[in-house]
Parts: C-alpha cells; sequence; structure tokens
C-alpha cells in the first residue's frame, strides 16, 4: 500500500517518468526517471519505491563522464602516444585505449587527469621528470609563453607590469620580452 506523503491518500499514486540530464564537462546524457503523481491532489512526487532513480542517475552521469573523456582522448592522441602518456602517469598499458573506445570507464579521478591533461598538456612532460617541482615550472612558463606569443588577447590578465615582475620578467610597450 503506497500513501501520498502530502494529502495521505492510499492506493492513489500514478506511476509516470521524467527526463533526467546528467551533464559532465558539456556532455549530455539523459535517462527516464520514474516518477509517481497522485490521483487525489495532484502532486509530483520523486519518490523511489525500488531504488531505481538513484541508479540510473549513477549511470547517466558515469556515461556521460565516459564519453567525455573518451572525446577528450581522440585529440590528446593527435598530439601524444598514449603509451608515452601512460608510463608518465604509471598507468597500466592500454589503459587509455580503453577509455577512448569506452570498453573501461574511468574513475572520477582519472577522468580530472585527463581532464587536466587536456587543458595543460606539458602536464604529460611532469610525469617524465619524476614530478620534479622545478621542471614542472619550467614547462608551465614555456607553455605560457608560448600560448601568449601567439595570441596576447587570450590573456589580458597577464599583460600587466605587476603580474610580470611577480614572475621575474618584464614587457616594454613593443611586447618584447625579456629576462630580468
Amino acid at each position: 500500500m503506497r500513501k501520498c506523503p502530502v494529502c495521505g491518500s492510499e492506493d492513489t499514486l500514478l506511476k509516470n517518468t521524467r527526463k533526467y540530464v546528467a551533464k559532465y564537462m558539456n556532455q549530455q546524457v539523459s535517462k527516464e526517471l520514474q516518477q509517481y503523481t497522485c490521483s487525489c491532489c495532484g502532486a509530483d512526487l520523486d519518490l523511489e519505491f525500488e531504488d531505481k532513480n538513484e541508479k540510473l542517475m549513477k549511470e547517466a552521469y558515469e556515461t556521460a563522464r565516459g564519453e567525455k573523456v573518451s572525446s577528450i582522448l581522440k585529440e590528446i592522441e593527435k598530439q601524444i602516444s598514449f603509451a608515452e602518456l601512460e608510463r608518465s602517469f604509471a598507468l597500466p598499458p592500454k589503459t587509455l585505449s580503453k577509455w577512448k573506445n569506452k570498453s573501461k570507464s574511468p574513475s572520477a579521478a582519472a577522468a580530472a587527469l585527463i581532464s587536466l591533461i587536456c587543458v595543460f598538456p606539458w602536464l604529460s612532460y611532469v610525469g617524465f621528470t619524476d614530478y620534479d617541482v622545478k621542471s614542472a615550472y619550467k614547462f608551465a612558463g614555456v607553455a605560457f609563453f608560448k600560448e601568449l606569443s601567439k595570441n596576447p588577447d587570450n590573456f589580458p590578465f597577464a599583460l600587466s607590469d605587476e603580474n610580470y615582475s611577480a614572475i621575474g620578467v618584464y614587457q616594454n610597450k613593443q611586447t618584447d620580452y625579456k629576462e630580468k
């Protein structure tokens, strides 16, 4: 016997569905979730008598995450081999291929790592240096100035003298970068 938690009527709940959209970094996956409507008071209820909705929501999120990681890996693969990345981050062989082909789902931590590599590709080199901090900063600096020289309009925050003096570099009016 199912009771409406709003009006207290018994056996008046009608089963229907609603669309749920899980999102991970702009990747969306939708699932149909169960919902109930009370035929007496008209209340829409997200009750889970069978606990299926939680499982469906988790599954949708993991699918969205897996699809996004797969698409990121397809782009990363154009720049660096999976074998090099796996060695750099001490991942088991073929792990990245399994994630790319969606035969295995990455964990949340693994998805975060892949997302960071997408944004900061130079991170892969940090692993090759056994995570040496000085090397990491050098890689980051080189990558930053390389991008800045390509398109300074993407970095309006970086063009202030205060920021350059903070990192030991100054800029003259012709955007000529020199070491102090």
